[in-house]
């Protein structure tokens, strides 16, 4: 008996539930288009939809809790105006018990999401920006877009170039610094490349100076000021040919550097595991492992949100979704209110009013609460 209801609810709900996110997933999709419409001119129409396609996954996470509210909220409502919520729990089932298919999907679907985010979605929102800016719009120059910038490469490189070379596709007026501590290494050069993860400096030169000991230069004389000068400078490499070439291996590829700094609409390119090692990394100033931190947890709570909401979806649907309009208000409701609540408390993380992992769960356990209590009520 039980299991012909568990199979019932099903397929009550994941009828819904597809239609709902191919919904939303097209909607998103349509504003990329609409948003990126002005400049999609001469773009062959092959490129464009691979362009959006490379949106689909990353947009699947974003919509995919708003798909779970309405596939709980339209069954489960029809259901309770049709009176057989209350014929069910005649029989003696609660309705918590009712709930557990649909949190079974839930915690299916949290799981897809989690594997989004981990393994497809970091790699396909890198692709849209490098997609948009190297063949869409540049012909393979993207790194145009990054000129007059102070690029974090990783590893504690920091690049930053004056001008841009268009036909050789050169940075012209290179400067590219690691610091430890107070302590810098700083590289100049007339020219560079960037390709992959691999930045190659033509025309270097390169110096290491320590800024803890230049205090000690105001009063040192003689051979105490030559030794004073030393210990500030600790070397320097000025190679005799011009056309010399220095390798240096990024901690970012070039790719992932055009789709984070090419323009102010930065795609998200972390992944769970690279946010995790970055906000367990002692070598990071404290508010870049501050943002790896809030991510990490954002990355966990929105995908599991797809349970959440299943806690307070059904309660609320049985009470107050009777007709199919006041469902469909509800249900944007619920999903406009657990997305307002998610994004105010990360944001408060990011700019360090809460912490980190209380700023990402806030609106998880919020919502948890409220359709717990409701549940058993």
């Amino acid at each position: 008996m039980r299991k012909r209801l568990d199979a019932y609810v099903l397929n009550e709900v994941l009828p819904i539930f597809a239609a709902s996110a191919f919904f939303y997933t097209a909607v998103f999709l349509f504003g990329f288009f609409y948003v990126g419409s002005r400049w999609l001119s001469g773009i062959p129409l092959g490129l464009i939809l691979k362009w959006l396609a490379y949106h689909v996954p990353g947009v699947l996470v974003q919509v995919l809790p708003m798909a779970m509210v309405t596939a709980i909220v339209v069954p489960f409502g029809r259901l309770a105006s049709e009176g057989t919520i209350l014929a069910v729990q005649a029989g003696g089932i609660p309705l918590r018990r009712l709930a557990l298919p649909a949190l079974l999907l839930g915690l299916v679907v949290a799981g897809a999401s989690l594997w989004l985010n981990e393994s497809v979605a970091p790699k396909t929102n890198e692709k849209v920006r490098v997609l948009w800016w190297e063949e869409m719009h540049t012909n393979g120059r993207g790194l145009v877009r990054l000129k007059g910038q102070n690029i974090p490469l990783g590893n504690g490189l920091e690049l930053y170039f004056k001008d841009y070379d268009y036909a050789r596709d050169e940075m012209v007026n290179v400067r590219l610094q690691k610091w430890e501590g107070r302590k810098a290494t700083i590289i100049f050069a007339k020219r560079g490349t960037y390709r992959n993860n691999v930045l190659k400096l033509k025309g270097y030169a390169l110096y290491r100076v320590d800024y803890d000991q230049i205090p000690a230069l105001e009063k040192a004389e003689g051979q105490a000021l030559a030794d004073a000068v030393r210990k500030v400078f600790l070397g320097a490499m000025l190679p005799q040919r011009p056309d010399a070439v220095l390798t240096i291996k990024s901690g970012l590829s070039r790719g992932e550097a055009i789709a984070r700094f090419a323009d102010p609409l930065a795609a998200d390119t972390w992944s769970l595991s690279r946010a995790w090692r970055d906000m367990n990394n002692p070598k990071l100033p404290g508010p870049e492992r501050r943002q790896a931190a809030v991510m990490f947890h954002s990355k966990i709570a929105l995908p599991l949100a797809n349970l959440v909401l299943v806690l307070i979806s059904l309660p609320l649907a049985v009470r107050y979704a009777r007709t199919p309009g006041l469902s469909l208000g509800l249900s944007v409701i619920i999903a406009v209110g657990f997305y307002l609540v998610f994004l105010f408390g990360r944001s408060m993380g990011e700019i360090g009013i809460l912490p980190p992992a209380l700023a990402a769960w806030g609106a998880d356990l919020i919502f948890a609460a409220i359709g717990l209590a409701w549940l058993r009520g």
